[in-house]
């Protein structure tokens, strides 16, 4: 028998973010480098680690369409690979060929649940018209803008052809709510499913023809100050729309949790003040320390000059919390922290809301302090507490909101995460947040905005992992949301695709914190097949029929709780899969080690038939390549330790030895 070898190829594929390729084969060292090649590296030379590890970056940005050594690298591949699109139609025109067919959206849209409601993707952001609550702005993980004139009954998307469908944040002027300025890149710090942005875009005439602007990222010497960022909050000038500041965080650049690229722009609070101009620019504030991220921002009501800035903490324990500007339109603007938090990292994160009354203003922050803390300033006088109750445990870097209604500072809105410690979905409060009442009936779990209509407090607007609802009378008990998830609103993630052998229209796909979907054979069903969080999924390539089906999925993975899959050998009409055990850690025990290392979403695949092997052959990947030959009841380690943890998993359709696994470098 040859001997098999393993070769490392330093390769990337940016869609999924690996960073670091293995492919085992026989022999195949021989055919990817010949011997006597003169470009071929020298065995046994060292190289600075350093350098190797910028090098490889180098290379994995370019990849990516990233390349540091050069400006606007991704915008200009973006821009090219859509002018190779339009000449190839033209040449097809003028030779009297058919145009390749265009995509067809296939939804689910929205995802079928069962009970009283329906769920789409995560929202990350909403904006209301200041005058009119039915006019609404929603920002979505990966799916783009929409824009509703009817209080959410159907959704327009408008912002399909920019350069990034990931929202962060959404701004309406308020002297002219027809321009809108939009937040490109989530926020949340979030480590699976989030992606960076690449700056703001301003859309005029927003509410009957939008113009879309294209990317504005630039300071007044040209540099980019926001790509390979993510913006957590926009603030228009309740007068002038072109004074705009812009709240930044750091961005993840794929599966892998990485940030991107060697030198990364300064996070922090950005101002402009020639918004609408045909090339505005942004000038970074000075906020007295460190760079840090900046988690959220809130303008006094109508005082511009003010403004509080929710600020991540580093290292330095006190050094995250709330800083406040009292000249932010001076030349250059002097900023207090006026709220400390004894929190460092990413848990540190804070959210804010205010409202002014009678001349007095009233500030909430919500902190992940405590797994969750609520502080007031009264008045403008100093933050104090007013509750402790964990509303974010255990996931406060990405599940807070917080908003007071502007017409009476006692009545709070809070959300949070869905444990049973404490946590809380949608919660009121009408003692200035000393206590919340729970009224989260029909809403997904993980919230992540609750915007009030400036026009009418009654009515609210809810987005989480699940998508949008509303309320048009937040007062009532029970309170009664409606869900804004219809079939012109598509903002689901998908984390994978699986498709039968013989029937085009029979597919699995997991998704982001909405189960795994089924898509029926008839091409119009869909049906949720199973739920949790969806990650991969896989069909094996010898079901006979849309009824004989054996089929896989993973869920979230957790060491030492949680690392496997759930299987299906069996299915219920119109075919969808019988999901009746989980094999691994947590499960019925099939040979993967409790203590490996995984990625959130850790990946799996399918084989051909091998020897021995009933079906295909399976594949998981943790910080090891587990291989089945019996449907998964049994997983043999066929890597050993590999460096990092397996991001994505390749096998030649023809030859089970042939294997490839993508590292997510961290």
């Amino acid at each position: 028998m040859k001997t098999k070898k393993i070769l490392l190829l330093f390769l990337i594929l940016g869609a999924i973010g690996a960073s670091t390729w293995f492919i085992a084969a026989n022999d195949l060292v021989g055919k990817f480098f010949n011997e006597d090649d003169p470009d071929r590296p020298p065995t046994g030379i060292a190289i600075d680690r350093e350098e190797y590890l910028l090098r490889r970056n180098e290379q994995m940005d370019m990849l990516r369409g990233y390349d540091t050594a050069q400006q606007n690298s991704r915008t200009n591949s973006i821009r090219e690979m859509e002018s190779s699109e339009h000449d190839l139609r033209a040449r097809l025109r003028s030779a009297n060929q058919p145009e390749a067919a265009s995509w067809v959206p296939l939804g689910p849209s929205p995802l079928p649940i069962n009970g009283s409601t329906s769920y789409s993707g995560r929202v990350s952001a909403i904006a209301v018209h200041p005058t009119n609550p039915d006019i609404v702005y929603l920002g979505t993980a990966q799916g783009g803008l929409y824009r509703s004139l009817n209080g959410g009954t159907n959704w327009t998307p408008l912002m399909d052809s920019a350069l990034t469908l990931a929202i962060g944040a959404i701004a309406i002027s308020p002297s002219d709510p027809t321009t809108v300025f939009v937040g490109t890149g989530e926020s949340t710090i979030c480590l699976s499913g989030c992606f960076i942005g690449v700056g703001l875009y301003r859309i005029t005439n927003a509410d009957t023809t939008p113009v879309l602007s294209d990317a504005l990222n630039k300071n007044a010497a040209n540099a980019d100050v926001f790509t390979g960022r993510a913006i957590s909050e926009v603030l228009v000038h309740p007068t002038d729309p072109n004074t705009v500041f812009v709240a930044t965080t750091s961005g993840i650049a794929g599966i892998g949790s990485t940030t991107l690229g060697l030198t990364l722009p300064f996070l922090g609070v950005y101002r402009s003040t020639n918004a609408m101009s045909a090339n505005p620019t942004f000038e970074l504030l000075n906020l007295g320390i460190s760079e840090r991220s900046v988690t959220d921002l809130v303008m006094e009501p109508g005082h511009p000059n003010k403004i509080y800035a929710g600020v991540l903490g580093d290292a330095t324990t006190g050094g995250g919390g709330v800083y406040l500007t009292s000249n932010a339109l001076a030349a250059t603007p002097t900023f207090t922290q006026v709220l400390s938090t004894a929190l460092t990292g990413r848990n540190s994160r804070v959210e804010l809301t205010a409202a002014t009354i009678s001349g007095v203003t009233t500030v909430y922050a919500a902190s992940g302090q405590g797994n969750g803390t609520i502080y007031i300033s009264p008045d403008s006088g100093p933050f104090t507490q007013v509750t402790n109750n964990s509303f974010c445990n255990p996931q406060c870097f990405y599940d807070i909101a917080i908003a007071v209604d502007p017409t009476n500072a006692s009545k709070v809105y809070l959300g949070g995460s869905p444990s049973q410690s404490g946590g809380l979905v949608f919660g009121r409060s009408t003692n200035g947040g000393g206590s919340f009442t729970n009224s989260s009936t029909n809403l997904h779990v993980d919230t992540q905005v609750i915007t009030i209509a400036p026009s009418n407090p009654n009515i609210i607007y809810f987005g989480s992992d699940g998508g949008v609802w509303r309320t048009t009378n937040v007062a009532a008990t029970p309170i009664v949301w409606t869900s804004l998830n219809n079939s012109t609103l598509s903002a689901t993630q998908f984390m994978s695709l699986a498709i039968h052998p013989t029937d085009r229209n029979y597919s699995l796909g997991g998704t982001q914190d909405n189960g795994t979907e089924f898509h029926a054979p008839d091409g119009m069903q869909w049906i949720q097949s199973d739920g949790g969080d969806g990650g991969f999924s896989v069909i094996d390539q010898t079901s006979s029929n849309t009824t004989n089906v054996v089929a896989y999925h993973t869920y979230y993975n957790q060491t030492n709780t949680q690392i496997g899959f759930a299987r299906a050998t069996s299915t219920v009409p119109p075919g969808d899969p019988n999901w009746n055990e989980f094999l691994g850690c947590g499960g019925t025990s099939n040979g993967i080690n409790c203590a490996d290392s995984t990625l959130f979403y850790a990946p799996m695949a399918g084989g051909p038939n091998a020897t021995g092997s009933t079906g295909n052959t399976l594949y998981f990947g943790t910080t090891h390549l587990y291989r089945s030959i019996n449907q998964g009841t049994t997983m043999t380690d066929v890597s050993g330790t590999l460096p990092s943890r397996i991001s994505a998993i390749a096998i030649a359709p023809q030859n089970d030895d042939v294997r490839l696994v993508g590292l997510a470098g961290t």
